[in-house]
């Protein structure tokens, strides 16, 4: 039967593949490995000893895994072995045709023998023209199972290896975010600073109002680059799925992706995507408590503070009207005080007056439901202009105190001991421990009961703990306070940087979380941190009263 088989002459395709996994890949100088080169160079060889085989052409899958069967060169050679271009395959050894054992055996065993295609392994000692080697039946099963078990054990090693550096805020992507570049440690970011520019421009551009595709717009109108062609200009080889064009452009999407990554903050997130196991390369998204979350992993590029804002406007309902750019001041800010619902921006004519007024979205569907809430826009310009003048005064003297406060205590061992004592447990701790030893001895002296007892102590013990809690972190504060990190201190300065408090859409935004508005004409104006303003003025005014004490003593 073999002499029969070696009668015909076979028109044979090289199969050669090397996987990321196996390494040994050459530099950018050539486009194919070495191990590669080696694998033709063997399959060469062999044929030289087989007159009765002719090379047609070879499929070179440099850089594919061996665990699917998806890889362009191989469907390429199922193609020529339909259309009858080769009859014969040859390969330096089983674990070059894959890796996954059933898909390796459906091909050896079935498809390749119903389409009278000759399969040569030449390193198993494998070929399947040869009917007096019926040993290989029985080996070549084996011996995929075995080319499986490796790939499985990779898969795990490399998982388990990129945890691990996810788990270190390493960065382990393919392509640096747009913003950022890989530093010398390849797994570190550092800022780049010309992309850092625009997005620092977006992150502005949307405080003044404009939204996502006026932003998109003016980037483009500007000849900034996108991010994906930005990266192919820095010679990456980025390709991306979201492109639609020959040359890709700033989109309302693309500007949307950079508002909401907090990469841009510092913070790296890694992990949302995964493969089942090793055989399936569809990527699921995972639940968001398993992603991997990694704050200062790098150098920011906007500040929390300005994110959290920009969050913020993102979900208020702040569309664009029709013909404009940007948003009006207060869009996404107004709330029915009685209602909830949100304020509509309307406009009447008189002559070649114009009048801008606002009313309730409820009362507008539905007039049983709210009563309109009109007032003038002129009439809140000068209310929240009014108020936005008291609490920048209001921020200033805090800060000035705080300053006070500072210099005071570096220039006075005194105060730096008082605010070292006021960590100590003290004043109600004391009377707390004192009531315990009184429930003893009234235990002791049969005047309570056990149950009584152990009821009393067990509920001091609680007010102890809560106490202690208590004058730790306050005692926290104070010295964060004194040392200049208070972490909630820095917006303020962010704050007091202008002085030109011109009613617009940017100023509003860091100020401002929402406007209530009464049926009086009367508003509610509610800025953005307040309660850590109301917990810093309380902080400065224990402390100079400490300071104040200090003095006297």
């Amino acid at each position: 039967m073999l002499s029969n088989n070696l009668s015909k002459t076979y028109l044979c395709g090289g199969y050669l593949r090397l996987s990321k996994e196996d390494g040994d890949v050459a530099g950018s100088e050539t486009l194919q490995s070495n191990s590669i080169e080696n694998q033709k160079e063997y399959i060469e060889d062999y044929i030289h000893s087989k007159p009765e085989i002719k090379i047609v052409d070879f499929y070179v899958d440099d850089g594919y895994s061996g665990v699917n069967f998806d890889r362009p060169d191989f469907q390429r050679m199922l193609q020529d072995i339909k259309n009858k271009k080769i009859d014969c395959v040859i390969v330096k050894d089983l674990s070059r045709l894959g890796r996954n054992y059933i898909e390796v055996g459906k091909y050896i065993e079935r498809l390749f023998p119903l389409l009278g295609v000759r399969f040569i392994a030449i390193n198993d000692n494998f070929d399947s023209a040869d009917d007096t080697a019926a040993s290989n039946n029985i080996i070549i099963p084996f011996k995929n199972l075995i080319n499986d078990a490796y790939c499985r054990d990779i898969s795990i090693k490399i998982r388990s290896h990129l945890e691990v550096k996810r788990k270190r805020g390493e960065f382990i992507g393919a392509f640096a975010v747009y913003g950022y570049m890989r530093g010398k440690d390849k797994n570190k970011l550092i800022v780049d600073p010309y992309a850092a520019e625009i997005v620092k421009e977006i992150f502005g551009m949307k405080m003044d109002g404009m939204s996502q595709q006026a932003i998109a717009d003016e980037l483009n109108s500007l000849g900034i680059l996108s991010p994906a062609e930005y990266k192919k200009e820095q010679g990456s080889g980025y390709k991306t799925v979201f492109q639609t064009h020959s040359k890709a452009k700033w989109t309302a999407m693309a500007v949307m992706r950079v508002l909401t990554n907090e990469i841009y903050v510092g913070t790296l997130i890694q992990g949302k995507e995964s493969t089942p196991n090793y055989k399936v390369k569809v990527r699921e998204k995972k639940p968001r408590e398993e992603w991997i979350r990694i704050e200062n992993a790098h150098e920011a590029i906007i500040n929390r503070a300005d994110f959290e804002i920009i969050s913020d406007i993102i979900q208020k309902d702040t569309r664009v009207t029709a013909g404009k750019r940007a948003v009006s001041i207060y869009s996404g800010y107004l709330v029915c005080a009685d209602c909830g619902c949100s304020m509509v921006r309307k406009k009447a004519y008189s002559g070649s007056f114009e009048y801008v007024y606002y009313v309730c979205s409820g009362n507008k569907k539905n007039k049983d439901t709210c009563s309109s809430h009109r007032i003038s826009e002129n009439a809140l310009n000068l209310a929240v202009t009014k108020t936005l003048q008291l609490h920048l005064k209001h921020l200033a003297d805090l800060q000035e105190s705080i300053l006070y406060i500072r210099k005071t205590s570096y220039n006075s061992d005194k105060i730096k001991m008082m605010v070292l004592q006021s960590e100590k447990i003290k004043g109600d701790i004391e009377k707390y421990n004192r009531l315990k030893l009184e429930c003893y001895e009234d235990y002791k002296n049969e005047l309570i009961t056990q149950d009584e007892y152990l009821l009393f102590k067990k509920e001091l013990d609680n007010r102890i703990e809560d106490t202690k809690k208590a004058a730790t972190e306050l005692s926290k504060k104070k010295r964060m306070l004194l040392d200049g990190r208070y972490e909630k201190e820095s917006f303020m300065e962010k704050f007091l940087t202008s002085k030109d408090i011109e009613l617009k859409r940017s100023l509003f935004v860091r100020f401002i979380s929402q406007i209530y508005v009464y049926e009086d004409h009367r508003i509610e104006i509610m800025f953005r941190y307040q309660d850590e303003i109301k917990q810093l003025a309380r902080l400065v005014e224990e402390i100079r009263n400490d300071v104040a004490l200090g003095e006297v003593i």
